[in-house]
């Protein structure tokens, strides 16, 4: 899975896309898909649910994008959906990226169900009203159209996607959150590939690049960026998941965590023997591969853009056994991999594929305001907003 070496990402005097974001011979269809798609479940909606499910493509809520159970959030939940509108909802999601990352979205909610039976003798009947499978919230950003600019959000307990369409051309697919809690229960082990597969890595190092590779004894609770709206130069993790105390850490804690994004820590993957880097390969495609096998070739061009494959670093934190509680992350300019384990034991996992430069395609849409000095994007936006309609 290797992307061709294309240059670099500047753009002309004349405001023509950076070349790694050039259509590639033959064209694309993945926009118009997912476009036509959108449109479908959009329109078969009722007034009052395109009122509660439609916001501007510029709200401010667009980088909102907590996983967490929350009180009063904006959207349609899934659960309110009629039997044809469901299977609209779950075409949306599906033409959004690949199978078997849909099949993990559709195991993500469903142990929802689980979950709630777990937590019975804690929470009692309360754990009903937020373990919901239909508690899925759904939210467009402007109304889905050929040519436009608009994106689409589902979030909830341990899910959060959200996708821009620019210009009904260009996609981008992050942040791309999944979840699973608890991690492994009968049938269910969501992110046991990833989790077996970063193992293999880490397994496969020598001694002094294990030493490399480890930056701390002690794994954060979740994510080290947190679920900030865009990623900083310097982001620290909390001192604990949030409601829960069982994976505490301290300010030396956080401090060895931290992520520094123009100093990645840890093991370049070009430090790599051939056998290392194939099982890195692997570990990276289990993450980009998330999106619509379309859309794969584009983000292989941005990392080859930003210096390749090999600049990217690997690292890792806590014990070096599944039972132990464990953490690792992929780090690039345009690439961003982090996977917690850390709670319940290490039977509570967090996983988030993001991209530091152009989470909510914000690469894409500062070059899409370039290209349209006069606001007609804007204009659009507004247009779409349901008192508009």
């Amino acid at each position: 899975m290797t992307g061709p070496d294309i240059g670099g990402r500047t753009t002309g005097s004349t405001g023509e896309l950076p070349a790694v974001h050039h259509p590639r011979a033959g064209g694309s269809f993945d926009a118009t898909v997912l476009t036509f798609a959108a449109m479908g479940l959009f329109d078969s909606l009722t007034g009052d649910q395109r009122a509660r499910v439609l916001l501007p493509q510029a709200d401010a809520g667009r980088t909102h994008w907590n996983f967490l159970p929350e009180s009063g959030r904006h959207g349609l939940p899934l659960g309110e959906l009629d039997r044809h509108q469901e299977v609209l909802a779950h075409r949306l999601i599906a033409e959004s990226m690949s199978i078997p990352a849909y099949a993990r979205v559709v195991q993500v909610m469903a142990n929802e169900h689980v979950l709630r039976e777990l937590n019975l003798p804690v929470f009692g009947h309360v754990a009903t009203t937020f373990r919901d499978a239909g508690g899925y919230f759904l939210t467009f950003f402007g109304q889905p159209q050929p040519d436009t600019t608009w994106g689409w959000r589902l979030v909830g307990h341990h899910l959060s996607l959200n996708v821009t369409v620019v210009d009904g051309d260009l996609v981008n697919a992050t942040p791309f959150l999944l979840g699973a809690e608890p991690a492994r229960f009968g049938p269910f082990r969501i992110l046991g590939e990833e989790e077996d597969s970063a193992f293999a890595l880490l397994d496969a190092l020598s001694d002094g690049q294990q030493q490399q590779a480890i930056i701390h004894s002690k794994p954060p609770a979740d994510f080290v960026t947190r679920t900030v709206a865009s990623i900083g130069e310097v982001e620290f993790p909390a001192y604990h998941g949030v409601g829960r105390r069982d994976a505490m850490i301290t300010d030396e804690d956080r401090k060895a965590l931290a992520y520094f994004r123009a100093h990645p820590r840890g093991l370049r993957a070009a430090e790599l023997s051939t056998v290392q880097r194939s099982l890195f390969d692997d570990l990276l495609a289990r993450f980009v591969e998330r999106a619509r096998p379309g859309l794969v070739g584009f983000e292989m061009d941005r990392i080859a853009s930003a210096g390749g494959v090999g600049e990217l670093h690997f690292a890792w934190a806590g014990g070096t056994t599944p039972e132990q509680p464990h953490y690792f992350r992929i780090q690039g300019p345009v690439t961003l991999v982090e996977f917690d384990n850390a709670e319940d034991d290490a039977n509570h996992v967090h996983s988030v594929w993001r991209d530091p430069s152009n989470d909510f395609g914000a690469d894409l849409l500062m070059q899409h305001h370039l290209d349209d000095p006069h606001g007609q994007g804007e204009q659009a936006a507004e247009d779409s907003a349901p008192d508009a309609r």
